[in-house]
């Protein structure tokens, strides 16, 4: 018993905690489309009024920085996969860098969004 004891001790000790809390509450999806990259590892989704990029080889999700002013009702990708539109409810959209993951632009539309795509 001492062996293991000694063992279990030392893989303890070797155990590195490099965590990085992202979604620490975890996430609600409210409404809203889905999209995947045009690679198909990842899986865009809008969560509230922000995006999350789930990662789907390596088991990760990533809340982006940028918000709407309300929830996310629609969002759209590049067919290049560099640019994503993300609508809120009462027309706001935000043109964001995806790699970057920075919002290029605000535009205000005016009316509720119903569906939006790159062509």
């Amino acid at each position: 018993t001492t062996f293991f004891k000694k063992t279990y001790r030392n893989l303890m000790l070797n155990i590195k905690l490099n965590y990085v809390f992202s979604n620490l509450c975890g996430c609600l999806y409210k409404q809203g489309n889905i999209v995947f990259t045009p690679d198909g590892n990842s899986l865009l989704s809008p969560v509230g009024n922000r995006v999350t990029q789930f990662d789907l080889r390596n088991n990760k999700s990533t809340t982006f920085p940028f918000q709407n002013r309300k929830n996310i009702s629609r969002i759209a990708l590049s067919p290049d996969g560099d640019l994503l539109l993300s609508v809120d409810e009462d027309g706001r959209l935000v043109l964001v860098n995806l790699y970057r993951k920075i919002a290029l632009q605000h535009i205000n539309l005016k009316l509720p969004v119903k569906d939006i795509k790159f062509s």
